[in-house]
């Protein structure tokens, strides 16, 4: 039986790029949406769409059920509207409540956690210090958990323009200056790391090609 993933932020850029490649690669696919109507793949047959908030928990455990990953491509929809906190830590209280608790992976990004001094100074300033906080404090619920295992990436600038073959893992442990990544070169490597079950427990700094 082939495996389960639930993605958050379906809807999303992200989202859209990778729910097709986990069908293609054979997973069967839960897309956590907040209204059905205005998902863009919602024609697609194969996809189970489960309508929800990501900060409720009756919610996020209702499409947790029976998940054996978590994808979660969320992203606050504005600097004014802050969800990241309060949806992972939904999602994350809901997988470690599964009697098989699922694998986690979230997207954050380059300059959280301690990655780089300098892009965490320029995104405070383009998005605001409450909604970089926010991002801070989501990464931090993931890694802060020991009963569902987990894994964060942290793509830098990401950008709209065609894939330019997958993703750069970045092998300094403060990248300051790298190549801006195409959204759907980010969705291939959630693909990829979904499809590796011992990569867990890590922060990985990615770039473009």
């Amino acid at each position: 039986m082939s495996q389960k993933i639930v993605v958050f932020g379906a809807n999303g850029k992200v989202g859209r790029a990778f729910i097709p490649l986990a069908l293609e690669a054979g997973y069967q696919v839960r897309a956590f949406v907040r209204n059905a109507e205005k998902f863009v793949l919602r024609d697609d047959t194969r996809i189970d769409i489960v309508e929800g908030d990501a900060t409720n928990a009756e919610d996020v455990h209702r499409a947790l059920a029976e998940m054996d990953a978590v994808v979660s491509c969320l992203g606050n929809p504005n600097r004014k509207t802050l969800i990241m906190a309060k949806a992972t830590e939904k999602i994350m209280g809901a997988a470690a409540e599964q009697p098989h608790p699922p694998r986690c992976l979230m997207i954050s990004s380059i300059g959280v956690g301690g990655s780089s001094w300098l892009i965490k100074a320029l995104l405070t300033m383009i998005i605001g210090r409450k909604a970089f906080g926010d991002y801070e404090a989501a990464e931090a619920r993931v890694r802060s958990e020991e009963k569902a295992p987990w894994l964060v990436v942290r793509p830098y600038a990401l950008n709209d323009q065609d894939s330019r073959g997958g993703a750069a893992l970045l092998q300094s442990r403060h990248p300051h200056i790298a190549k801006a990544i195409p959204r759907s070169d980010v969705a291939r490597f959630f693909l990829e790391c979904v499809q590796d079950p011992e990569l867990q427990g890590k922060c990985l700094n990615i770039g473009g090609r």
